[in-house]
């Protein structure tokens, strides 16, 4: 019996264990902590649900957009517009917002339909395949007057919405290819390619602005605007007309001679400042990839398409700056006046030329095979004499004939404010030996650009001061305020006055009775040097013809610089009279025009005892123009 009593007590104790216990209290827990939850969750949306709500809304953008900026204008000289931007509007379309109330959508389409002569069923079937879309850019460069009656209509229509007009602008050249290597354009990123739009990206685009839409404290919607900050306009020191009539000329040239490359810069003297600078063909600012206006729809039609990309790359480039050539003869200029600001010459020394010159090793011939004989200083230059040349440099010495070439800005960007200048290339004053410093004072064995030899030579010519090429002269905003201009102070002597003045003389008598007679303007004083340099390698025979001239003589107003990569006529190409005619061309018509004009009888005031001919009977001042093989085969491979 009291067995059986055991056996029942256990019995018991097996039905209640101690982890029933546990349970039962882990149950009571967790339905106590739910019910707690759930009391916060109905406290905080009694209590508190507004304010979370103002929480998330506050920190919600309910719509933004950015203001573009008015990208700055570029003007010439006196106020004439080569570039500017004007305002378009886009039509943008907001379904997400249009489908937010059911009262919106049908009264919003028919405000689009009436006023904007949209299609109902079109920008119905729009919204409902972009329901979450904020930003659907429906039609570009929409018509302003439909735009405005819409606005007008909307203004107090509180069911017509989810329409808004994006503004931005779209960069007009008015004269289309005018000074188009100097302006560059706008890509369609918006951003400046080539020229002055690419230089001063940053300041001609100025700070787009911001509008959005948010929710207040008070979960009012409250709108906020920060305005566009437009850019800065730039006035350039191009001269609209004196661009105009270079461009006619070197078409001119282009069409009825022909050259593989022909650069022209018109430069004033005594600050540097470009007034007109032509590369080419000139190509269409508006539409940057249309070949045409550079090549005929014939050829263009056979092109792939990385031979379109190569040739708009080439379009778009600007010679003047860009490339690099062996400056020749002009260069003679620069010998002389070192030499004669070092002492290492006088202005009464002479030189003979007996057609050629034994250098290092090597016979190096002049320009006239026939020698020019005895020669004054400023005979060297009028009749362009290698062997004068050869030993004035070696008289110079090669330390203050490189000194002199960096002085002059060679081997260096001059830092002209357009993009993709070159430096040049120099023989390193430790490899210019006897045969370099040779070939090197009549021009050939480096390299330069043409910008650095037109700031070179006008330096000489207005007395010695060397000026920074520049194109802009100043920056301003859209109320005229100057922003920043161009400092007229020189960068650094180059010669002194009275070796410039020499050199200027010399150079008139070049014009008046040596190499540069074509070059010639009738009432007027003519300066200048011509150039020719045989192109690597020599045995091809293709030239690079130049010319260098500057007016009135006496008291120089403008530079003009012209570069022909050769001539398309045989008959021509190794001769620098089509740059001294092309030369002329264009003096004629813009010294008119820039206030210098011609006198009647000309009161020369310029040294004129050095004009005659030379004793060498067999002496032809036109055969100067021409660039024999005045390097020996080989000498290139042994100086390199």
């Amino acid at each position: 019996m009291n067995q059986e009593n055991e056996i029942k007590k256990t019995k018991r104790r097996d039905v209640n264990p101690p982890y029933k216990k546990g349970l039962k209290l882990a149950f009571l827990v967790v339905i106590l902590a739910g019910g707690l939850i759930i009391g916060r969750l109905f406290y905080i949306n009694s209590e508190k649900g507004l304010d979370y709500s103002k929480a998330v809304l506050l920190q919600r953008s309910y719509r933004s957009r950015s203001i573009a900026a008015k990208r700055g204008s570029i003007l010439d000289r006196n106020g004439i517009i080569l570039a500017r931007s004007e305002k378009k509007y886009n039509v943008i379309i907001d379904p997400r917002q249009i489908l937010e109330k059911d009262y919106y959508l049908e009264p919003s389409i028919d405000a689009m339909v009436k006023y904007l002569g949209y299609d109902a069923d079109e920008i119905r079937t729009l919204i409902y395949d972009n329901p979450d879309s904020s930003y659907v850019v429906y039609e570009k460069d929409a018509d302003y007057s439909k735009i405005s009656a819409y606005k007008k209509y909307q203004a107090d229509k509180l069911r017509v919405t989810g329409v808004w007009f994006e503004e931005e602008f779209s960069r007009i050249y008015p004269y289309s290819t005018l000074a188009s290597h100097v302006l560059g354009f706008v890509n369609r990123e918006g951003m400046g390619s080539y020229g002055l739009e690419q230089y001063y990206n940053d300041e001609l685009s100025g700070t787009a602005g911001l509008s959005y839409t948010y929710f207040d404290s008070d979960l009012k919607q409250k709108k906020i605007v920060e305005n566009a900050v437009d850019g800065y306009e730039l006035v350039t020191t191009i001269d609209y007309n004196v661009e105009r009539i270079v461009e006619e000329k070197v078409k001119d040239f282009l069409d009825t001679t022909g050259a593989k490359n022909i650069g022209v810069i018109v430069m004033d003297p005594n600050d540097a400042s470009i007034l007109a600078m032509a590369s080419n063909r000139e190509y269409n600012l508006n539409d940057p990839r249309d070949l045409s206006t550079c090549y005929p729809t014939s050829e263009i039609m056979f092109m792939s398409e990385s031979d379109k990309l190569e040739k708009m790359y080439g379009m778009w480039k600007n010679f003047c700056i860009s490339d690099t050539y062996e400056p020749g003869s002009t260069f003679k200029t620069m010998t002389v006046a070192a030499a004669l600001d070092e002492n290492a010459i006088d202005t009464d020394d002479t030189f003979y030329c007996a057609g050629y010159s034994e250098v290092g090793g090597w016979r190096i011939g002049c320009n006239n095979k026939y020698g020019h004989g005895t020669l004054s200083l400023s005979q060297a230059l009028m009749k362009s004499c290698n062997c004068a040349l050869m030993e004035i440099a070696a008289k110079l010495g090669k330390d203050s004939f490189y000194r002199y070439q960096s002085k002059f800005g060679f081997g260096a960007k001059t830092g002209i404010d357009l993009p993709g200048e070159s430096s040049g290339i120099l023989i390193p004053l430790k490899n210019l030996n006897e045969t370099e410093l040779a070939t090197s004072s009549f021009g050939t064995t480096f390299n330069v650009t043409m910008i650095q030899i037109a700031a070179a030579y006008a330096s000489i010519i207005n007395g010695g001061t060397y000026y920074q090429p520049h194109v802009v002269r100043e920056i301003r905003r859209s109320d005229k305020t100057v922003v920043s201009n161009y400092n007229d102070m020189g960068v650094r002597q180059t010669i002194s006055e009275g070796t410039a003045s020499f050199i200027k003389n010399a150079l008139f008598l070049t014009v008046e009775s040596g190499t540069a007679t074509p070059a010639k303007v009738e009432g007027y004083l003519i300066g200048g040097k011509t150039g020719t340099a045989q192109k690597r390698p020599r045995e091809e025979k293709r030239f690079v013809v130049s010319f260098a001239g500057f007016a009135p003589v006496t008291d120089p107003k403008v530079l003009v610089y012209i570069v022909i990569d050769e001539v398309a006529d045989p008959e021509l190409s190794a001769s620098s009279s089509p740059a001294t005619k092309l030369c002329a061309a264009i003096m004629k018509e813009i010294l008119p025009y820039l206030g210098v004009y011609p006198d009647g009888d000309i009161d020369y005031h310029v040294d004129l005892t050095m004009i005659d001919d030379s004793e060498n009977e067999n002496y032809d001042p036109f055969e100067d123009e021409k660039n024999t093989d005045v390097l020996p085969e080989g000498i290139d491979d042994e100086i390199e």
